[in-house]
This record gives structure tokens, C-alpha cells and sequence, in this order.
């Protein structure tokens, strides 16, 4: 149950994120076309999981935690119904967030071929070249909701 503030807060997000989106082109302005207003969907959280990162911090070989939140965004964006493993995910996932966020601590994530094809996946599906490779143009889907 989210509750007033916390739903005002995820209003002011979201609005923010479009308006940065179609005012000046740095996002793809995508999280209403799956989430309701104030709600804490896979397009919002997509897009909160992408923030902060940069393609210099999640490149080939890289271990960071930035690429920890990469790959938190894309299983957001690429799970459109859940089993109980993607529950599992998403908690762990959450957890590190928390751990990050409360104690810095950092749980680190290599950039491997299997994140590359996530990343592939994810390009492909939002209608991107499909290179592997994290670039801004990646980034701005992510952080703009789009989700498959």
C-alpha cells in the first residue's frame, strides 16, 4: 500500500521525468504508456533503477554498481508478469538498493556477454539498434519508462 506522501512523491517523479522527456529531449517520456499516475509500476521503477547511471560506469568488463542498477532496470523492463523467481529478483534487487542507500554499501555487478544480451534484448525491443552496448540513447529509454 503506498501511502499519501509517498504517492505525491512518485506523482512528482513521474512528471518530472516526462516533462524533462518532451521538453528537452533527455529521456524517452515513456512511463504513462504503461503506468497509471502515482503508481510504482515497472515503467516508474525502470526508470528510478536507471538513474545516475552513465555508459562510461556500465562498459564491457566493467564491475560497478552502476551495473547492478542497470540490470535491475532491465529485468523491471523485461518482466511483464511475474513467478515467484522474478519475485525473488526483484526483492534481492530491492535489498541491494537499500543496502546502497542506507550503509553504501555497493554490491558490484560485472558487465559480461550476458548483460550485453540483455541489453541487446532490451535495444531491440524499444526499437533500438541492438549492439549491446550501453550508450545515452539506451539510457534515456530506460530512464524515460520504456519497457517492453
Amino acid at each position: 500500500m503506498i501511502d499519501g506522501p509517498t504517492r505525491a512523491s512518485l506523482v512528482c517523479y513521474q512528471r518530472a521525468v516526462v516533462a524533462d522527456g518532451l521538453q528537452n529531449g533527455k529521456n524517452s517520456a515513456a512511463i504513462f504508456k504503461t503506468d497509471k499516475e502515482g503508481t510504482l509500476g515497472r515503467a516508474t521503477l525502470t526508470s528510478l533503477w536507471a538513474q545516475g547511471i552513465t555508459p562510461d560506469k556500465v562498459k564491457s568488463g566493467a564491475t560497478t554498481w552502476e551495473t547492478t542498477q542497470l540490470m535491475a532496470a532491465y529485468w523491471m523492463a523485461f518482466n511483464r508478469s511475474f513467478d515467484d523467481h522474478d519475485f525473488d529478483v526483484a526483492r534481492t534487487n530491492a535489498q541491494y538498493g537499500i543496502d546502497h542507500f542506507r550503509s553504501g554499501t555497493q554490491k558490484t555487478t560485472t558487465y559480461s556477454g550476458g548483460v550485453a544480451d540483455h541489453i541487446r534484448s532490451y535495444q531491440t525491443a524499444v526499437g533500438l539498434r541492438a549492439t549491446g552496448t550501453v550508450d545515452w540513447e539506451t539510457l534515456k529509454k530506460m530512464i524515460g519508462g520504456s519497457v517492453m
